[in-house]
């Protein structure tokens, strides 16, 4: 194992021996010692590291990034398999239609009791995530606290990343519309609270 402190404490050596272990430690700082879970460390980095520094959230807010790195890694294939790692658990490919830019801006609705009839119905939240497949994570930009919604709910805004403090209002929230195709559309034109 590596030299971290809770290991290397004469109370684990002293539990260890006791129950017939014995431990060994990894030279310090060399990583790829500690094999297989330095690996998937190291991967999840890679994935963590650009999608935070891709949209405009502080780095402390770095816990949802690997959350997100994680989740990911289970919908790829690895390179052992042709199939995800899910796939390979559930025995069927996952879907990955509800996924999304990490960091985007999505517009959420205010429940009913919350709005009134002529303001607005939806608000701003940053995109961190999912739950479920039916189910997304988002932050509330002015007070960085987070939230989920249903995916059927929400609808993105794919041109921005809003910054924690609030860079965009409730003003700015656009109007869904359905274009030809059935399909949902943001009118950059016409505000929430003009509805």
């Amino acid at each position: 194992m590596d030299n971290v402190g809770e290991f290397r404490s004469k109370a684990f050596d002293d539990y260890c021996l006791a129950l017939g272990i014995k431990v060994e430690h990894s030279v310090p700082h060399v990583h790829t010692q500690n094999g297989l879970i330095e690996s998937l460390i190291k991967r999840i980095k890679w994935i963590a590291r650009p999608l935070l520094q891709n949209c405009k959230l502080p780095t402390s807010y770095w816990v949802h990034t690997v959350l997100h790195a994680v989740a990911l890694i289970q919908l790829r294939p690895i390179a052992y398999h042709d199939t995800s790692p899910l796939q390979l658990v559930r025995g069927k490919e996952p879907s990955i239609s509800h996924l999304q830019i990490f960091g985007y801006t999505v517009y959420v609705p205010i429940p009913p009791p919350q709005h009134t009839a002529m303001g607005p119905h939806r608000k701003l939240g940053i995109y961190v995530g999912y739950v479920t497949p039916s189910i997304i994570k988002y932050l509330e930009p002015m007070t960085g606290d987070l939230h989920t919604a249903r995916y059927a709910d929400y609808v993105f805004d794919e041109d921005h990343f809003p910054a924690l403090g609030g860079d965009r209002h409730l003003e700015e929230c656009q109007e869904i519309e359905w274009n030809a195709s059935g399909m949902q559309s943001l009118d950059p034109r016409t505000s929430e609270s003009e509805l």
